[in-house]
């Protein structure tokens, strides 16, 4: 039987009425600034599927204002025998 290990990521997509447009954070664990823009957010999960994880589901939800909305990125990979 396949045993598994799984990482939960949070993005942040904070959506600007005023400037009418997005901006994406994540916070990798280990550094000490968000990376900013949908192409670091892009860079740092095709990292996470080099390390052998996948991407297994997507939750997503918002604050009550609306403006910022978060998703919670699951994925899982072989545990290491």
């Amino acid at each position: 039987m396949a045993k598994w290990e799984y990482k939960f990521l949070q993005i942040d997509v904070n959506l600007s009425p005023i400037l009418k447009l997005a901006r994406w954070g994540v916070q990798v664990p280990g550094e000490k600034k968000m990376r900013e823009t949908m192409e670091n957010v892009e860079k740092y999960v095709c990292e996470l599927g080099a390390e052998g994880w996948e991407l297994v589901t997507v939750m997503n939800g918002s604050e009550h204002t609306g403006i910022i909305t978060r998703a919670i990125l699951i994925f899982k990979r072989p545990l290491a025998s």
